[in-house]
């Protein structure tokens, strides 16, 4: 296309020149702002990937402490669990040494009684047997 002296270049909308009568500085401008956003791009990019690890390892970080979260809960069961049957244990064991000592009162009432029977019957046949045997011996004799 030929132009008339004097005339300016035609304008394509927006203001930009034909392309095929794009100057030097023009297309080393379109060059750099390629190349600023293939910079971009890849920077982007970049911080993407980053983001993307850092929201991997906190999916990690949050589930692991949920898992520890459920295994403090589980070893406090356990332990409440143990708690209660050793506290049992030991009630059991107080039951049984509280009937044992009263066991032992009643033994102390029986034996309070029987007693002093059982010792005057001994002494009782103690005196009998020196008694026979002091008849045996002077039958002897």
């Amino acid at each position: 296309m030929v132009q008339p002296m004097g005339m300016p270049p035609p304008q394509m909308p927006g203001g930009m020149p034909p392309m095929g009568g794009m100057s030097a500085p023009m297309q080393s401008e379109a060059t750099n702002e390629e190349l600023i956003e293939a910079i971009i791009d890849e920077k982007w990019n970049d911080l993407l990937r980053d983001i993307n690890k850092i929201i991997d390892w906190k999916s990690v970080a949050e589930s692991r402490l949920s898992s520890m979260e459920q295994e403090i809960k589980d070893l406090r069961a356990e332990y409440d669990k143990l708690h209660q049957a050793v506290v049992g244990k030991v009630g059991e064991y107080d039951k049984h040494i509280l009937d044992v000592g009263a066991e032992i009162q009643a033994m102390e009432k029986v034996f309070a009684k029987v007693l002093p029977l059982f010792t005057e019957k001994v002494s009782d046949l103690a005196r009998i047997t020196d008694d026979l045997k002091a008849t045996t011996g002077n039958r002897q004799n």
